[in-house]
């Protein structure tokens, strides 16, 4: 008897302080004023009008306490927020100082703290989801198809027996090149970023000259890790072990890799650990923006890193080098399907490159559109107007009439085939026949759209179920005769703009951020939510 007296008192006490709670956290929500943001512990909660919904429904019933105390699972939430910084993240944007109290397990305001651990699930979740910044607020030019998913219904899960780990994990990017930049960023936050001052970019240090920099910057490849041991470089003279190491470091930056350490290989040594993991985090928060299925087969195109890969079930099949848009005319960033190939195309030179560019040249000289092949028509007309008979000193960029066409061959724009993905853009894929330019190692050189090496490699295998060989498509390009080839099964072409990645040999990349992007991006995931006035 008194041992069940002992128990039902314990009950008692037990549901006494839930009933407590429960009605403490009623009063606290209908306490809300209607139009300032409502908040807790003078936090500001961004998700009051979900997490109004969901107590509302279930009776106010707490689901981060159990008997007064942080349950399992605001335990295991407080955990990983309090670790966020390695997901490129702020502790601050969920609540990180009421985390830390719910981890001392000494929580005096029950409601207060169930309503921030709610809104610290729910906002986490919407980030690692879609990504803390909206891609369309800092730039116009991307189009971005970004997942979604049923939030507060998760909140319910979670609070009625779902594991928080679990379902937060679910809710990141599922590509494995996520989570490579994830591990990077780790190894970043351990690295050394003391006395990473700038070192002068000139002169050049060439091999067997002695420079005063060499021992700095065998110090930063040794941090870095492509010097494996420093103590076997010679900090007196530029040669061997040193020297290599620069090769390695050059490659993975997307350098000349000529062991010459020049001007941009100075920049590049410059960037200390602390800011590279800055450009990870960016890049980091482009993959959240990215949709969930990308293709078993799939096109993905690296602006920053102008190149151009094949992708057939995660396996890399080819990597072509491309040239993207100039800073003024940048190539935009979207996703698509490659539907069709034209063979031998024609070029329509868009209206803004034919007042901008092209009519300047005509009026010196109308004779040059003769030399590139250009016929000039008007309207409807399928009669090409003789470019000599035009008044072109009266044609300006307000009343130009007329649209411009390449015919086929040589000195086309497009080269020998072009691969279309119809887009607003106006925006494809094509052959070129400034071919050299591929030599050179930053390729921002087109008026937006993408250019492809070796584009009949890409052909053949976009065709090779369609009953084209390489030996049909010479013939087709031999006839000069356009020729569109439409695909079966239209492949997805993922046009991205990333400055950071790990390969699959774990190497560490990076390449120079050519539409300065990456530091609005890093400013707004830096830039904390809105706090409640104290």
């Amino acid at each position: 008897m008194e041992y069940s007296g002992r128990l039902l008192c314990l009950l008692a006490v037990f549901y006494t302080q839930l009933s407590y709670a429960n009605d403490d956290l009623r009063q606290h929500i209908e306490r809300w004023p209607s139009e300032a943001v409502p908040s807790a512990q003078g936090e500001a909660l961004a998700n009051s009008d979900a997490l109004r919904r969901y107590y509302t429904q279930h009776d106010f019933i707490l689901g981060w306490f159990s008997a007064g105390k942080p349950n399992p699972r605001a335990i295991a939430l407080a955990n990983s927020i309090s670790t966020i910084e390695d997901e490129g993240l702020l502790a601050a944007d969920y609540h990180g100082k009421a985390m830390s109290v719910v981890l001392t397990g000494t929580v005096k305001n029950i409601a207060s703290f169930e309503l921030l651990l709610s809104d610290a699930f729910l906002t986490l979740a919407s980030h690692l989801l879609s990504g803390k910044v909206d891609p369309n607020f800092l730039s116009s030019e991307r189009e971005t198809n970004r997942r979604q998913g049923d939030l507060p219904t998760l909140l319910a899960r979670v609070l009625q027996g779902g594991d928080v780990l679990t379902t937060l994990d679910s809710l990141r990017p599922r590509q494995i090149r996520y989570y490579r930049l994830k591990i990077a960023l780790e190894k970043l936050h351990k690295l050394d970023s003391n006395n990473w001052n700038a070192l002068p970019e000139t002169p050049a240090i060439k091999p067997a000259n002695m420079d005063f920099r060499l021992a700095e910057i065998s110090r930063r490849l040794s941090i870095w890790g492509d010097l494996l041991n420093q103590d076997e470089a010679d900090s007196a003279a530029y040669s061997g072990v040193l020297q290599a190491a620069v090769v390695r470091f050059q490659q993975r930056h997307g350098l000349d890799a000529d062991g010459i350490i020049g001007k941009e290989t100075i920049k590049a040594l410059n960037f200390s650990p602390r800011e590279r993991a800055e450009q990870v985090i960016v890049n980091m928060e482009r993959w959240r923006w990215l949709a969930e299925d990308l293709g078993d087969k799939h096109l993905l195109v690296n602006i920053a890193a102008f190149e151009l890969k094949v992708i057939d079930n995660n396996e890399t099949v080819f990597v072509k080098p491309a040239m993207v848009g100039r800073n003024y005319r940048k190539t935009p960033v979207f996703s698509d399907k490659i539907r069709y190939l034209v063979l031998n195309p024609t070029w329509t030179v868009p209206y803004k490159l034919a007042v901008q560019d092209k009519l300047p040249e005509i009026q010196k000289d109308p004779g040059y559109l003769n030399k590139l092949g250009i016929q000039v028509f008007r309207g409807d007309n399928k009669e090409a107007i003789d470019p000599y008979s035009i008044n072109w000193k009266t044609i300006t960029t307000r009343n130009f009439p007329f649209h411009l066409v390449q015919k086929p061959g040589p000195q086309n724009a497009l080269g020998q085939v072009k691969f279309m993905f119809p887009n607003s853009h106006d925006v494809y894929l094509h052959d070129t026949p400034y071919r050299e330019l591929f030599k050179k190692v930053e390729r921002a050189f087109s008026s937006g759209c993408i250019r492809v090496a070796d584009p009949l490699d890409l052909a053949e295998y976009l065709l090779r179920d369609e009953n084209w060989d390489r030996t049909k498509i010479n013939e087709a390009i031999a006839s000069g005769i356009t020729q569109t080839v439409s695909l079966k099964k239209p492949l997805a072409i993922h046009v991205e703009y990333w400055t950071g990645w790990v390969d699959h040999d774990g190497v560490l990349n990076f390449r120079n951020d050519i539409y300065q992007r990456d530091q609005p991006l890093l400013q707004a995931i830096r830039q904390p939510l809105t706090k409640a006035e104290q």
